[in-house]
């Protein structure tokens, strides 16, 4: 239904302004003009820069239950995405990284992927609330919405706090439920984490946040818009925030999830919806696709090597 709901509002906003794919494609050959090159080079060197650190991060987290070597980490992490494809995105991401680990202890890193999703979409809550303070006023939507929004943002910070702060208490929880118990068996690793264990990984989220943020801002500043770099900034976070709490199907679901969110932001400045679908097309192409085919390819090899093994 969501997925709908997101199609239904891209295409009648492209029927509003009487705009088409030929237009988001004339777009494309004005973004790869010569002058734009540096640009789109720095953006393609930030790919791997992204990944490194999301690899870090699942790194520093994992080792806790199983050894686990930088390279191991990276193929764990692109072998995710690629799996995130056919898969919900975070579960696929989820079996991808685990089956990737070479160790008969493997279903124990379960709760190291869901502490390493956790850090990163608390991340992207704090710093989408801050853009979302920062130009909500400029966005049409009830008061009413505002303030359930603002809630909502409140609590899970305040959550995301309490849970660091309590997390040796739960290695002492004990339920009595099956799905309880069996769930506890992964959120525990929680409590196993240092202060300095999730102070470094929070920091490689962080560093991996404005690192794809930069890439958004920089696809944006290839048009002419009339907005600040603190405004872009603002709104590219919005986006991040809208895509982190509403859930998508899949790698492709999130795509147009990312594509609905900035036509509903960047409306309030009347930009043109065709370079708005273009600049995060882009974004995806360069720091997802690219991941993807390069993850895909990880997996068949993996799988012809235990073959002939």
């Amino acid at each position: 239904m969501v997925t709908i709901l997101i199609i239904s509002y891209i295409v009648t906003t492209f029927r509003n302004e009487e705009k088409g794919i030929g237009n988001v494609a004339d777009v494309f050959q004005r973004i790869l003009a010569r002058e734009h090159f540096p640009i789109l080079t720095f953006m393609l060197i930030l790919v791997p820069l992204n990944w490194a650190l999301e690899s870090l991060k699942w790194r520093q987290l994992a080792r806790k239950v199983v050894p686990i070597s930088f390279w191991d980490a990276f193929r764990g992490t692109l072998t995710g995405l690629a799996i995130g494809v056919a898969a919900p995105a975070q579960l696929g991401d989820t079996i991808g990284r685990i089956a990737a680990l070479r160790s008969d202890k493997r279903l124990l890193a379960i709760g190291a992927a869901l502490v390493s999703n956790g850090i990163q979409f608390y991340v992207s809550v704090v710093i989408g609330a801050l853009g979302w303070f920062f130009i909500k006023d400029r966005l049409t939507i009830t008061e009413n919405s505002k303030q359930l929004l603002n809630l909502l943002l409140v609590i899970i910070i305040t959550l995301g706090w309490i849970v660091v702060l309590f997390r040796k208490q739960l290695m002492n929880w004990h339920p009595s439920r099956p799905y309880l118990q069996k769930l506890h068996s992964y959120l525990k690793i929680i409590g196993e984490y240092t202060a300095a264990d999730l102070l470094l990984s929070t920091a490689y989220g962080t560093f991996r946040y404005f690192v794809f943020l930069t890439q958004f801002v920089l696809a944006l500043s290839l048009f002419d818009f009339p907005l600040t770099y603190p405004e872009l900034s603002s709104c590219v976070a919005l986006i991040f925030l809208a895509k982190t709490l509403i859930p998508a199907i899949n790698v492709l679901g999130d795509l147009g999830l990312r594509e609905f969110t900035a036509l509903f932001v960047f409306k309030q400045y009347n930009l043109p919806a065709e370079e708005i679908i273009a600049a995060t097309f882009l974004i995806w192409i360069i720091n997802v696709l690219g991941p993807i085919l390069i993850g895909i390819f990880l997996i068949w090899k993996y799988k012809w090597k235990n073959v002939i093994k």
